[in-house]
């Protein structure tokens, strides 16, 4: 009862409950503000269910059929000799729309996005027999000027990612339809963008709630009476957990109401089986997950590091609102200790392994969505992720029932 009754309090306030409509709206909005894509990238969904997402001979030789029997009918159409529905637009740049009806001039457009995707699907094996790890391992060696141990430990990695690179082409992981990511960038705007915004939201509801939890009865003047109680001092404890309950219930409403909203306006029929690694999610540059692992999964496994890291920010602002009890001044020291977290690689040396291990806070980790648990930085191992869960959840277990005993005899009057 006390603990829910510690939670009421931070749920009621109109501050959380205005900042939690106010996120979801700006969420929708950014998630409908690029709804203009939905119907191209219909036309995959609609190939996917056709032949399947694996590009082996057999898709291919389906692929090469139907992609011909659709060039065939537009040339009938247009009555034209057209080699590619690319050069139908190139020569008539100026389509008239007159002339064609709407249906038409979608199914034009449709052929023209089934011909990028099957000749692509053509070129990937060679694509991948040209790509270089190692120098791109010795490239971001030179770019970031590292030296001594820190470049022995990119160059394991990146012998790391090469076999994993060979594992993918052996698989046939890489030779998978998705979204065309050079096009679309879905990826980026599922993991970066909207993965970004939930994170930094939740955070801010995070810090909020807890440093109100925790200040609330030496804001209110109540203290005294409180912790003279029976329960007294022990409601650290209760705090604490309220401020978890508090956390994963916000990020389940945030989460949830997105995520639930965006794959309602885009359809990955079909696609949450196909490898994170396909060569059509690259954007930039082709992903190597550093295990196989399939869209589905990767999106489960995002939202746990979601969940867990806002666990985290939990905590942390649960101790540092023991030792500071003004809420305002707890929102600005967390603040300054997220800064300072992000700095913090900047001032480790680039010649021995301390850079890796500054780079595993949970501030750093949330900031890069859109490459957790892939290959290709040299600043991220394979096991970047899992690493720094399990040194921060050891520490702040630790440093959290220090908190908690320190409190039971730390003078407040």
């Amino acid at each position: 009862m006390i603990i829910l009754h510690e939670l009421k309090k931070a749920l009621v306030s109109p501050v959380i409950l205005s900042l939690i409509g106010i996120f979801i709206a700006f969420n929708l909005f950014i998630i409908y503000s690029y709804s203009h894509v939905k119907e191209e990238l219909g036309i995959l969904t609609k190939l996917v269910d056709q032949f399947g997402y694996e590009l082996n001979e057999e898709t291919m030789h389906d692929f090469n059929l139907f992609y011909n029997k659709q060039l065939k009918k537009l040339n009938k159409i247009t009555a034209g000799s057209y080699e590619s529905a690319a050069e139908f637009f190139n020569k008539n740049k100026m389509i008239d729309k007159e002339h064609y009806s709407k249906k038409e001039l979608t199914f034009f457009h449709d052929v023209l996005i089934t011909e990028n995707y099957y000749f692509v699907s053509l070129d990937i094996d060679g694509l991948y027999r040209n790509i270089d790890l190692m120098g791109e391992a010795e490239y971001q060696i030179n770019k970031y000027h590292m030296s001594g141990t820190a470049t022995e430990t990119v160059r394991k990695e990146f012998t790391k990612l090469s076999s994993r690179l060979e594992q993918i082409i052996e698989n046939g992981e890489h030779k998978t339809l998705f979204f065309d990511g050079k096009i679309y960038r879905m990826h980026s705007f599922l993991f970066e963008n909207i993965f970004l915004l939930i994170i930094f939201e939740i955070l801010i509801l995070v810090v909020l709630m807890t440093s109100f939890i925790q200040t609330y009865e030496f804001e209110n003047k109540t203290y005294q009476l409180t912790y003279s109680t029976k329960r007294g001092r022990k409601l650290a404890f209760d705090k604490l957990m309220a401020s978890f309950m508090a956390s994963v219930l916000v990020t389940t409403i945030i989460a949830g109401i997105t995520l639930i909203s965006y794959f309602s306006v885009y359809n990955y029929s079909g696609l949450w089986n196909v490898p994170i690694s396909s060569y059509f999610n690259a954007e930039k540059q082709v992903y190597i997950s550093w295990w196989e692992i399939s869209f589905i999964k990767y999106l489960l496994f995002g939202i746990a590091l979601v969940y867990i890291c806002q666990l985290f920010f939990t905590a942390i602002t649960f101790i540092i609102a023991t030792f500071i009890r003004n809420s305002y001044f707890v929102f600005i020291m967390f603040g300054i200790l997220f800064g300072c977290g992000l700095l913090l690689p900047s001032i480790a040396s680039l010649d021995s392994n301390l850079i890796f291990i500054s780079m595993m806070t949970p501030f750093t980790l949330i900031m890069n969505p859109n490459i957790w648990f892939i290959g290709g930085n040299a600043f991220y191992g394979p096991y970047y992720e899992i690493n720094t869960i399990v040194i921060w959840t050891i520490l702040l277990f630790v440093l959290c029932i220090c908190t908690t005993k320190i409190f039971r005899k730390q003078d407040i009057y």
